[in-house]
């Protein structure tokens, strides 16, 4: 197990005091999407468990890029690699279903895996490489008004969030 600290991998770069950890979550880690939350849960939880270790491990010259990768022209949503769910909550379905959805992407995504594995070749022989690394500019559009939204909501709320200190 990769994040065991006792053994495996995080062993052996803190044995050598070096190491670089590449883990690959998604746009879907940092945006919530329509028809798409146990996917998304699962990277956000990418995220957190690689900031996390992160800050456990870079004192022993271990370093960890998370990747958010956008689409990638990949056989993800070939219909002989998803499972499309077959029930259908009628509350939803003026929202279209998910199949229709996310099929529509399948071979029309814009970004290319092989520019993709150079593009981590290069983090990877990074002296200094990037903690957090987006990939494709479907991922730079999507991700910064999100990450811009949150910054502005807890900037909107900063009194309110400050009012829940103790004055012990």
């Amino acid at each position: 197990m990769v994040w065991c600290r006792s053994c495996g991998v995080l062993r052996v770069m803190r044995q050598q005091r070096s190491g670089h950890i590449i883990n690959i979550s998604s746009v879907a880690g940092v945006v919530g999407f329509k028809h798409c939350a146990a996917y998304a849960a699962s990277k956000f939880a990418i995220e957190g468990l690689s900031l996390s270790v992160a800050a456990e491990v870079e004192r022993f010259g271990i370093k960890i890029t998370l990747v958010e990768p956008g689409f990638f022209r990949t056989d993800l949503l070939d219909d002989q690699n998803v499972r499309w769910p077959s029930n259908a909550i009628e509350d939803y379905a003026a929202e279209g279903n998910v199949q229709d959805t996310w099929s529509a992407y399948n071979g029309t995504q814009q970004g290319d895996p092989a520019k993709l594995g150079d593009a981590l070749v290069k983090i990877a022989r990074m002296e200094n490489p990037p903690k957090l690394f987006v990939a494709g500019s479907d991922a730079l559009t999507a991700i910064a008004p999100a990450v811009e939204e949150r910054l502005q909501a807890m900037r909107a709320h900063e009194e309110l969030s400050k009012s829940t200190d103790g004055s012990f």
